[in-house]
């Protein structure tokens, strides 16, 4: 049976139904084909999404920022589908973890105006996620509506992101209360939307069209022709960075059972070849909502094969050399030049790194681009900022390219992408630049490099005398000897490491200091081309007192202790964790995982801004969310206690009714960590 339709319409209201049972249609007016197997050194890997599939339909997923958005029916209370005794679908996100993989699913509205119950889904996604198109059932101020023939149908509607929350939804111009208009899918630049319509004039059943924009409107629908669309169903379309159209259809010649996944080529453009995507994607089931990234080389796409964790599952797919025959992703040639900054002189063999950042911010695909640190809060003597710090370009991976002896390089930027250009050489500040590729023309990007001032590397460990503890937050200042000049100041990290820049040659005396310690120093001497290291001892000022009592003193954390999770950043009036919330989630993570007798309250706060107590609700939404992902990582819940104080306890002047900046009442939106029991500390 045609599931995924019946999943999406109406409950209340009688249901059109698709039976797969007729015969195959042969009437593609188009030459199909299957796609060709791919090189056995390079098979296309199919993978269960297994967490985030239940037992319950989970499919049609959409890209959205660092993740995906799905249609789930795994509530297991609520209004439920007579026709499948599911509840109601709705919309998980899912973040992508550092293998890609989709994880920890997260319910999230884009708009709290519903007021009944209906089905949320599928949806798309402008690049810059500010725009969202959703399938929704007919609805009025959020009751479903039925036309004269008492049924529902099906519509597209359309919303923005602004300040401070997503619009309303709006329903598209096209949309109809006599047939349905389902599965919107938007083209990289924004200028075409595709969907699925049983509207009169098509071959028959469901068939694939598309509108494009019309200023800030949209013209009227255009078929696709009969070399995609049959007389029976196509839906679920896609259009891919590339312009290759995916959709799935029951009425092709060519076919492995139930729905399968078709591409075609320039769609618009006189298309004259379908393609099935052949038996390492499809299956003798019904395969369907296919989606690829930028790339051409992972996606996903939903089925219900058997062997699935429910009735319909999401599945991930990996193609190394992408799939053959699909259209090559649109890029933009670029040209670096990498010159002196003072001389003009061009800079050979200089370390070009393209990365990819995410929309928090982020360098995003590997964490280990990041440091974990705390560090001491000014005027609060027991609290800790934790802070994740971005690892220097050096430490940023292998490079991607080198600038040649004319100081030049050239690289293909996906088109409709953001980059991240970190350009690195010896004896120069590194610089980097931001860009937006979404231009036709060729790209010249020139970084003109300073040279670095002198750095002469000291280094080393600041660890307890008694039991050879790393202390935490020791201050190190390193004097010369010659000149007085203070070459540097700096502190130890949550490993009791530090690492100075010294301006000067010589002899240096570096002064140790932590609260609770005998001051210490000790004699260095920085040289070119060799890196001092040091490893210094400090006495408690209580030398007879136990590791249990030495440790949280060096450590700097202890019973009643105070970490702050200040950077955080939710959508407003969300408890959803964005990719930004989840990375910081996991540096407390190994913070509980080093001490694992560890014990914590786990308190959100927001800003005085709204209702107080619709602020007490979502702080409760947000606790209760940060250690739900906590313990879906494996810390056991009984080692955090969660809950939201809402409003009432700002870190600023900024109480109910100050005008405050947006970046002040930021500070009051964060999560805090207090320490109810240190415990047990495996020794470094």
């Amino acid at each position: 049976m045609f599931r995924k339709l019946i999943l999406l319409i109406p409950l209340l209201l009688p249901v059109f139904v698709v039976s797969l049972s007729a015969q195959q249609s042969s009437k593609s007016k188009s030459k199909d084909r299957f796609r060709e197997k791919d090189d056995r050194r390079y098979p296309v890997r199919v993978l269960n999404a297994d967490e985030i599939n239940l037992e319950g339909s989970d499919y049609a997923p959409a890209y959205y920022k660092e993740g995906i958005i799905f249609v789930s029916s795994r509530e297991k209370n609520g209004p439920r589908d007579p026709k499948t005794n599911e509840t109601y679908s709705k919309l998980y996100y899912a973040f992508l973890d550092y293998n890609g993989d989709p994880s920890f699913p997260q319910l999230i509205e884009f708009n709290e105006s519903k007021k009944s119950n209906f089905h949320e889904g599928p949806v798309c996604f402008s690049r810059d996620n500010k725009t969202v198109y959703m399938t929704r059932n007919n609805n009025r101020d959020g009751v479903v509506k039925a036309n004269k023939n008492g049924k529902s149908t099906l519509k597209i509607y359309e919303s923005h992101y602004g300040r401070p929350d997503w619009t309303k939804p709006v329903e598209l111009p096209f949309n109809s209360d006599d047939y349905s208009c389902m599965h919107p899918s938007l083209s990289p630049d924004g200028s075409k939307l595709f969907f699925a319509s049983d509207m009169p004039g098509g071959s028959g059943g469901y068939d694939i069209y598309y509108v494009e924009r019309v200023g800030s409107g949209w013209g009227m629908p255009v078929n696709l022709g009969p070399v995609i669309n049959t007389d029976k169903q196509e839906i679920f379309p896609f259009i891919s960075q590339s312009g290759s159209l995916f959709f799935s259809s029951n009425g092709r010649a060519l076919t492995l059972g139930g729905l399968d996944i078709y591409y075609v080529n320039n769609p618009l453009n006189n298309p004259e070849e379908v393609v099935n995507l052949g038996d390492q994607i499809n299956s003798d089931s019904d395969d369907m909502a296919f989606i690829i990234d930028d790339a051409g080389k992972n996606g996903f796409f939903s089925s219900n094969r058997a062997r699935g964790a429910g009735k319909d599952d999401v599945y991930r797919f990996e193609a190394p050399r992408g799939l053959e025959g699909i259209g090559k992703p649109e890029i933009n040639p670029a040209q670096i030049i990498v010159t002196d900054a003072k001389t003009g002189v061009p800079l050979q063999k200089a370390a070009i790194r393209v990365l990819q950042p995410s929309e928090d911010g982020f360098v995003s695909g590997n964490k280990d681009f990041y440091t974990i640190d705390l560090f001491p809060v000014q005027d609060k003597p027991n609290a800790l900022s934790l802070q994740l710090t971005r690892r220097g370009a050096e430490d940023l991976g292998v490079a991607d390219l080198y600038s040649n002896s004319d100081g030049k390089a050239r690289y293909d930027f996906t088109r409709y992408r953001n980059y991240l250009v970190v350009v690195s050489l010896d004896g120069y500040s590194p610089k980097e630049r931001l860009i937006t590729v979404d231009t036709e023309n060729e790209l010249m990007l020139e970084f003109k490099l300073v040279e670095a001032p002198a750095c002469l590397r000291a280094g080393g460990i600041v660890a307890t005398t008694e039991f050879g503890t790393r202390i935490v937050n020791a201050t190190v200042k390193f004097v010369h000897r010659t000149t007085g000049q203070v070459g540097a100041i700096v502190r130890t990290n949550l490993n009791g490491e530090f690492d100075a820049c010294l301006p000067l040659e010589g002899d240096y005396i570096a002064y140790v200091d932590r609260q609770g310690f005998r001051q210490e120093n000790f004699r260095m001497t920085a040289m070119k081309g060799d890196r001092s290291f040091n490893e210094v001892r400090l006495q408690s000022l209580t030398p007879d007192a136990s590791i249990e009592a030495t440790m949280p003193l060096a450590n700097g954390i202890q019973e009643g202790s105070v970490i702050i999770l200040d950077q955080i950043f939710y959508e407003y009036n969300k408890a959803t964790l964005n990719q930004s919330a989840i990375r910081y989630l996991d540096a407390l993570l190994e913070l509980l995982k080093r001490y694992p007798e560890m014990e914590i309250d786990l308190i959100a706060h927001t800003d005085t801004r709204g209702d107080a107590q619709l602020n007490q609700e979502l702080t409760d939404a947000r606790a209760k969310n940060a250690k739900t992902y906590l313990a879906f990582r494996g810390i056991e819940p009984d080692r955090i206690n969660a809950y939201g104080k809402g409003e009432t306890e700002p870190r600023n002047r900024c109480t109910e009714g100050v005008e405050c900046s947006e970046d002040e009442h930021k500070q009051n939106n964060r999560l805090e960590i207090r320490v109810r029991k240190v415990g047990r500390i495996p020794r470094p």
